[in-house]
């Protein structure tokens, strides 16, 4: 009996191996290009928030 349920463990811990790589493979890869223009995206976001602050504080106050 005890010889199956090592068996049976076995089989599960394989499938759940297999379930985790098939994750991995299956995640989306940014390229560098992308990365650069998401991050000048961020920044200019960024910017563009900063100054609608400090206009709006400059407004206020």
């Amino acid at each position: 009996m005890e010889h199956y349920e090592t068996e049976q463990q076995m089989e599960m811990y394989n499938l759940d191996q297999r379930m985790r790589d098939a994750y991995k493979d299956g995640q989306r890869i940014t390229s560098r290009d992308e990365a650069a223009c998401i991050s000048r995206t961020h920044f200019r976001t960024a910017c563009v928030l900063a100054a609608l602050i400090g206009i709006s504080l400059a407004i206020f106050f």
